[in-house]
């Protein structure tokens, strides 16, 4: 069966980081504030902004032969769950609080970039269950299902 693979952007971090860049940048450039912000400290402080922008510019997630992958950015933080652990996928809509990132949930963990549509995976073997955020999730509900369904029949 063909791969199913979804990025979800994350206009959030774009908005909030390049304007926070911005200030950072200006203050330095112009020596400005009580304590002047050092040039080690305005490398620092770059850099920081730059890996959290490349660790948390997106969402992919792929459903492929057994294997449901979540990922963040450039794929450093993902989550890897085995199709055959699944029981159970329902779609959701996540309470705003539940906010964005990778977040512990009641009962469960929460890999979200935008949005709070998302799918519900429960488990046979723990209580426990992860929901991913999804611009689309009855597409990404169906992806699972069709695959859980093959496992069955093959």
């Amino acid at each position: 069966m063909k791969e199913y693979k979804e990025f979800t952007f994350g206009w959030l971090i774009l908005v909030c980081m390049l304007p926070a860049q911005a200030i950072i940048t200006y203050l330095y450039l112009n020596n400005m504030g009580d304590k002047p912000l050092d040039t080690i400290g305005f490398v620092l402080t770059t850099l920081l902004l730059i890996i959290t922008y490349l660790l948390f510019y997106g969402l992919t997630t792929k459903v492929v032969d057994g294997l449901v992958t979540v990922s963040f950015g450039i794929g450093l933080i993902r989550k890897r769950i085995l199709l055959h652990r699944i029981k159970k996928v329902i779609t959701v809509v996540n309470p705003w609080y539940y906010g964005w990132g990778v977040r512990f949930i009641p009962n469960g963990m929460l890999y979200n970039i935008s949005g709070s549509d998302g799918v519900e995976l429960q488990f046979n073997d723990t209580d426990r269950i992860i929901r991913i955020g999804t611009k689309d999730a009855g597409q990404l509900k169906r992806e699972i299902e069709s695959r859980l369904e093959e496992r069955h029949i093959g």
